[in-house]
Protein backbone atom coordinates (compact mmCIF):
# COMPACT_ATOMS: atom_id res chain seq x y z
CA UNK A 1 0.00 0.00 0.00
CA UNK A 2 2.83 2.63 1.07
CA UNK A 3 4.17 1.81 -2.79
CA UNK A 4 1.22 2.55 -4.41
CA UNK A 5 1.08 6.10 -2.47
CA UNK A 6 4.09 7.22 -3.11
CA UNK A 7 3.67 6.25 -7.18
CA UNK A 8 0.55 8.49 -6.58
CA UNK A 9 2.35 11.01 -4.64
CA UNK A 10 4.86 11.34 -7.35
CA UNK A 11 2.25 10.95 -10.37
CA UNK A 12 -0.05 14.00 -8.97
CA UNK A 13 0.60 17.32 -10.55
CA UNK A 14 0.65 19.88 -7.08
CA UNK A 15 0.31 22.96 -9.13
CA UNK A 16 -2.61 22.46 -10.75
CA UNK A 17 -5.01 21.39 -7.17
CA UNK A 18 -6.39 24.58 -6.82
CA UNK A 19 -8.46 24.58 -3.82
CA UNK A 20 -9.85 27.47 -2.05
CA UNK A 21 -8.00 30.74 -1.59
CA UNK A 22 -7.63 30.27 2.26
CA UNK A 23 -6.30 26.81 2.04
CA UNK A 24 -3.78 28.14 -0.96
CA UNK A 25 -2.50 30.59 1.09
CA UNK A 26 -2.35 28.35 4.53
CA UNK A 27 0.00 26.11 1.88
CA UNK A 28 2.23 28.84 0.89
CA UNK A 29 3.02 29.98 4.81
CA UNK A 30 3.50 26.94 5.33
CA UNK A 31 5.43 24.90 2.42
CA UNK A 32 6.92 21.93 4.49
CA UNK A 33 3.55 20.82 5.53
CA UNK A 34 2.87 17.32 4.99
CA UNK A 35 0.23 16.98 1.99
CA UNK A 36 -1.48 15.04 0.47
CA UNK A 37 -3.60 15.57 -2.90
CA UNK A 38 -6.79 13.03 -4.26
CA UNK A 39 -8.59 13.09 -7.60
CA UNK A 40 -11.57 11.33 -8.01
CA UNK A 41 -9.66 8.62 -9.69
CA UNK A 42 -6.88 8.23 -7.30
CA UNK A 43 -9.99 8.29 -4.68
CA UNK A 44 -10.97 5.27 -6.26
CA UNK A 45 -7.44 3.08 -6.27
CA UNK A 46 -7.59 3.32 -2.35
CA UNK A 47 -10.19 1.03 -3.08
CA UNK A 48 -8.60 -1.74 -3.19
CA UNK A 49 -11.13 -3.78 -1.69
CA UNK A 50 -14.05 -2.35 -4.31
CA UNK A 51 -16.24 -1.12 -1.47
CA UNK A 52 -19.70 0.13 -2.86
CA UNK A 53 -19.86 2.44 0.87
CA UNK A 54 -16.23 3.91 -0.32
CA UNK A 55 -17.37 4.09 -3.87
CA UNK A 56 -20.28 5.91 -2.93
CA UNK A 57 -18.70 8.17 -0.49
CA UNK A 58 -16.17 9.20 -3.15
CA UNK A 59 -18.39 9.37 -5.99
CA UNK A 60 -18.82 13.07 -6.18
CA UNK A 61 -15.70 14.74 -5.08
CA UNK A 62 -13.49 15.74 -7.79
CA UNK A 63 -10.40 16.22 -5.54
CA UNK A 64 -9.02 16.69 -2.12
CA UNK A 65 -6.14 18.78 -0.96
CA UNK A 66 -4.92 17.55 2.90
CA UNK A 67 -2.29 19.96 5.34
CA UNK A 68 -1.38 18.52 8.44
CA UNK A 69 0.90 20.69 10.49
CA UNK A 70 2.41 20.00 13.93
CA UNK A 71 1.24 23.04 15.93
CA UNK A 72 4.27 23.44 18.62
CA UNK A 73 6.68 23.32 15.89
CA UNK A 74 4.35 26.36 14.07
CA UNK A 75 4.06 27.52 17.47
CA UNK A 76 -0.15 27.28 16.37
CA UNK A 77 -2.81 29.26 18.92
CA UNK A 78 -6.21 29.56 19.28
CA UNK A 79 -6.02 32.96 18.03
CA UNK A 80 -4.59 31.82 14.61
CA UNK A 81 -7.02 28.84 14.67
CA UNK A 82 -10.10 31.78 15.28
CA UNK A 83 -7.92 33.22 12.28
CA UNK A 84 -8.24 30.73 9.97
CA UNK A 85 -12.03 29.99 10.15
CA UNK A 86 -12.34 33.96 9.61
CA UNK A 87 -10.80 33.42 6.31
CA UNK A 88 -12.83 31.08 5.18
CA UNK A 89 -15.34 32.67 6.29
CA UNK A 90 -13.81 35.34 4.06
CA UNK A 91 -13.60 32.70 1.41
CA UNK A 92 -17.75 32.50 1.60
CA UNK A 93 -17.67 28.88 3.16
CA UNK A 94 -20.68 29.05 6.01
CA UNK A 95 -20.32 26.72 9.09
CA UNK A 96 -22.09 23.43 8.67
CA UNK A 97 -21.12 21.51 11.53
CA UNK A 98 -18.72 20.97 14.64
CA UNK A 99 -18.10 16.94 15.36
CA UNK A 100 -15.63 15.13 18.15
CA UNK A 101 -13.82 12.15 17.08
CA UNK A 102 -11.06 10.07 19.19
CA UNK A 103 -9.84 13.11 21.04
CA UNK A 104 -10.13 15.33 17.69
CA UNK A 105 -12.28 18.54 17.25
CA UNK A 106 -13.38 18.55 13.66
CA UNK A 107 -14.95 21.55 12.14
CA UNK A 108 -16.70 21.47 8.95
CA UNK A 109 -17.35 24.57 6.58
CA UNK A 110 -19.73 24.18 3.34
CA UNK A 111 -19.94 26.80 0.20
CA UNK A 112 -22.51 26.71 -2.12
CA UNK A 113 -22.94 28.66 -5.21
CA UNK A 114 -26.98 28.70 -6.52
CA UNK A 115 -27.65 26.06 -3.54
CA UNK A 116 -25.66 23.71 -4.80
CA UNK A 117 -22.60 22.48 -3.03
CA UNK A 118 -19.52 23.00 -4.62
CA UNK A 119 -16.66 22.52 -1.61
CA UNK A 120 -16.52 21.55 2.19
CA UNK A 121 -13.83 22.23 4.19
CA UNK A 122 -12.64 19.92 7.10
CA UNK A 123 -10.53 21.71 9.88
CA UNK A 124 -9.61 19.13 12.43
CA UNK A 125 -7.61 19.97 15.53
CA UNK A 126 -6.30 17.90 18.22
CA UNK A 127 -3.80 18.61 21.17
CA UNK A 128 -0.50 18.16 18.36
CA UNK A 129 -1.53 18.92 14.95
CA UNK A 130 -4.09 20.95 12.63
CA UNK A 131 -5.15 19.58 10.24
CA UNK A 132 -7.28 20.97 6.60
CA UNK A 133 -9.29 18.92 4.29
CA UNK A 134 -9.95 20.96 1.40
CA UNK A 135 -12.70 18.84 -0.86
CA UNK A 136 -14.48 20.41 -4.29
CA UNK A 137 -17.22 18.47 -4.61
CA UNK A 138 -19.62 16.99 -2.73
CA UNK A 139 -19.79 14.61 0.08
CA UNK A 140 -22.86 13.00 1.99
CA UNK A 141 -23.44 14.90 5.75
CA UNK A 142 -23.51 11.19 7.69
CA UNK A 143 -20.30 10.16 6.20
CA UNK A 144 -17.77 13.16 6.92
CA UNK A 145 -16.66 11.35 9.90
CA UNK A 146 -15.44 8.70 7.73
CA UNK A 147 -13.66 9.96 5.33
CA UNK A 148 -12.03 12.18 7.47
CA UNK A 149 -10.99 8.94 9.12
CA UNK A 150 -9.96 7.56 6.18
CA UNK A 151 -7.47 10.08 4.90
CA UNK A 152 -6.23 10.10 8.41
CA UNK A 153 -5.67 6.30 8.00
CA UNK A 154 -3.35 7.29 4.70
CA UNK A 155 -1.44 9.86 6.34
CA UNK A 156 -0.56 7.56 8.77
CA UNK A 157 0.77 5.06 6.28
Amino acid sequence: MKQLIICFLALVPIASMAQSKTTQKFHEEHEDAFTLFFYNNTLQMLNMDDNEEFNELIKDIDKMKFLRVDKKERDLTKVDFDDLVAQYHDDDFEDLMTMRQEGMNINVYIKEKGGVTTGLVLLMDDDESLSILDIKGVVPLNKLAKLASKVQDVQGM
